[in-house]
C-alpha cells in the first residue's frame, strides 16, 4: 500500500528527539483529527480527502500503534493492492481467540463544537473489527503484516456477498497469473490448496459461497468494476461471457472487448463494455492519449465492432447497482436468455 502523504506521527517525532508540543496544541484548536493516541492528519486535510485515503491512513496509524497487528479480508486486499468493491468500513483484523473478536470503540476525534467537528465525526471514521482466525499464518505485507493472497481470497469468498468477493477473487487471481502460479485458462478453484480448504470449512452455506465466488474467479478480469459486473450477471441469470475476446475486421485488428456472447440460435453476438470514470482519466490505461482522444478513439473501436453485425452494450457502476437497468442495456443489445 502507498500510504497517502499526511499522516503525523508523533511517536516518530519523539524518536527522532523532536518536540511535539505544537500537535497537541494544534489539536486542542480543532486544527487535527486525532485518528487514534500519537497519529492525526490536518482536519481541512481529512474533509477533503477521498473515503480510501482516509482508510489508508487509518490502516496505517493502526498497524504502526498496536504490536503484534494482523490485517485480513478487505482491509489485507487493501493494502497489498487487491481491488475491492468499495473502502471498507472497518479495518480488518485476525483475532487468534475468540474472546478477542468483535468491533473496537471508535477511536476518531476532533476538537470544537464547529461544523466541521460535526463533519469529521458523523461517520465516526474506521473502527477495529476483530476476526477469530486462529489458524491463519501471517505474511509481511511491506510494513504491515496480514493475511497471504489465497488466504485473503478464502476469507473473503466464505463471508462475504458474491459482489465483493468476486472482485478480491479476481484481482487475486490475476496476480497470481501474472507470478506465474495460475495459468490464464484457470479459477482459483482450480488450485489444490484452494480446494481443499473449501471442502473442509464447517458451514456448507459458507462453502456454497466460496465455491461459487472461487469457481467465477478469472485471471482475466482487469478492474473491479467488471468483477462487478460478473457478479450482477449471475443475478440476473446471464450466462457468463468470454472474457477479453480480440475483434479483427478488414483493416486489421480493432481490440478486445470486456465481454462477449457469440451469437446463439440465429442471435447476433452481443459485445459488453464497463465503462468506469479510470478508463478516461487514469493515464496508463489511456495508453497515453488525453481524456479527449481515449472518447474518441472509443467510439471509433466500437463502430468498427458494430459494423461486424454485432449488439453493443455500454454500462457503468450506477447501471451495476440497479441491475434492471443493466438487464434492459443488454437486452436492447440484442442478448437473449430465459
Amino acid at each position: 500500500m502507498d500510504l497517502p502523504p499526511g499522516l503525523i506521527e508523533t511517536p516518530a517525532i519523539l524518536r527522532s528527539g523532536g518536540r511535539t508540543d505544537a500537535i497537541h496544541s494544534s489539536f486542542m484548536a480543532g486544527k487535527l483529527v486525532r485518528i487514534r493516541r500519537g497519529f492525526y492528519v490536518e482536519t481541512s486535510q481529512w474533509m477533503t480527502a477521498q473515503p480510501w485515503v482516509r482508510f489508508a491512513w487509518t490502516v496505517a496509524a493502526a498497524a504502526r500503534a498496536i504490536p503484534g497487528l494482523v490485517l485480513c479480508r478487505e482491509t489485507a486486499a487493501f493494502v497489498m493492492g487487491i481491488p475491492i468493491l468499495r473502502t471498507p468500513s472497518y479495518v480488518e483484523c485476525v483475532a487468534t481467540n475468540p474472546s478477542r473478536s468483535g468491533r473496537r470503540r471508535p477511536t476518531l476525534s476532533v476538537v470544537s463544537a464547529g461544523n466541521d467537528s460535526q463533519h469529521v465525526l458523523k461517520d465516526r471514521g474506521f473502527p477495529l473489527r476483530y476476526h477469530v482466525n486462529p489458524e491463519a499464518t501471517p505474511v509481511r505485507l511491506g510494513e504491515f503484516m496480514g493475511t497471504g493472497l489465497l488466504q485473503t481470497a478464502l476469507d473473503v469468498a466464505f463471508s462475504s456477498t458474491l459482489s465483493q468477493s468476486l472482485v478480491v477473487a479476481d484481482g487475486v487471481a490475476r496476480k497470481l497469473w501474472k507470478t506465474k502460479m495460475l495459468a490464464q485458462e484457470s479459477s482459483l478453484l482450480d488450485m489444490d490448496q484452494i480446494a481443499a480448504d473449501v471442502r473442509a470449512h464447517p458451514h456448507a452455506a459458507a462453502r456454497r459461497r466460496a465455491e461459487l465466488a472461487l469457481s467465477l474467479a478469472s485471471p482475466l478480469v482487469e478492474s473491479a468494476g467488471e468483477s462487478y459486473s460478473r457478479a450482477a450477471f449471475r443475478f440476473l441469470g446471464v450466462e457468463q461471457p468470454e472474457l477479453q475476446h480480440d475483434f479483427s475486421d478488414v483493416d486489421g485488428f480493432i481490440g478486445r472487448s470486456d465481454f462477449w456472447w457469440p451469437g446463439k440460435e440465429g442471435r447476433k453476438g452481443v459485445v459488453g463494455e464497463f465503462d468506469g470514470k479510470a478508463k478516461y482519466t487514469t493515464l496508463e490505461l489511456r495508453n497515453g492519449a488525453t481524456a479527449e482522444e481515449a472518447v474518441y478513439n472509443e467510439k471509433l473501436r466500437e463502430d468498427r465492432i458494430r459494423a461486424l453485425g454485432y449488439g453493443f452494450a455500454r454500462w457503468g457502476w450506477a447501471d451495476v447497482e440497479n441491475p434492471e437497468r443493466l438487464r434492459r442495456k443488454l437486452i436492447g443489445a440484442g442478448l437473449f436468455w430465459r
